[in-house]
């Protein structure tokens, strides 16, 4: 399952950067007239077969209508763990990056996004006796699907897969454009 999603979000990144050259020319290159944007999504991130609740930030620019660049941080709501997991188990922490995005307009006010860039991901192991933070730096790969309520809000949902480290985060997103 985690296989084909990220083959999805691979094939849905790659469309949409070979679509931006089939886009008409009304418009398609032109900046956009709020082009950052301060994004929050929550949702669940899979890590190991384990779920955790996540909130994630991100803070971004929009180059033209297809492409943009974004910072994000992407961290596990369980505050207050107690005890040690078992031996060998994992828990989600936390990942901070940045990606590229590419954006293919799917009529005036959807739009299909992927996403290609890289996190440092830190999740807790267990050796049996305590639990161990783990960081890693891991790509993240995309995709989203977001409505233009009006030229300040977006609102959608968006699977993004950290793929060497085998987590996958899902989850409903918000952008205030400015």
């Amino acid at each position: 399952m985690k296989s084909e999603i990220r083959i999805l979000c691979a094939a849905a990144l790659a469309c949409a950067s070979l679509a931006v050259q089939a886009q008409s020319d009304t418009g398609a290159g032109a900046v956009p007239a709020h082009p950052w944007h301060f994004g929050v999504l929550v949702g669940d991130v899979q890590d190991h077969g384990k779920g955790n609740p996540v909130a994630q930030v991100s803070f971004g620019y929009d180059i033209d209508r297809s492409f943009g660049v974004e910072a994000l941080a992407n961290i596990s709501l369980l505050i207050m763990r107690e005890g040690v997991l078992a031996k060998d188990d994992t828990i989600y922490d936390s990942a901070v990056g940045a990606r590229a995005l590419a954006s293919l307009p799917l009529g005036e006010d959807w739009k299909l996004t992927g996403g290609l860039g890289v996190v440092r991901f830190q999740d807790e192991v267990s050796d049996g006796a305590r639990n161990q933070v783990r960081q890693k730096t891991s790509p993240l790969v995309s995709v989203s699907a977001m409505y233009r309520k009006s030229h300040r809000w977006t609102f959608g949902a968006e699977v993004a897969s950290f793929t060497s480290a085998h987590a996958l985060s899902v989850g409903l997103r918000g952008e205030l454009h400015f």
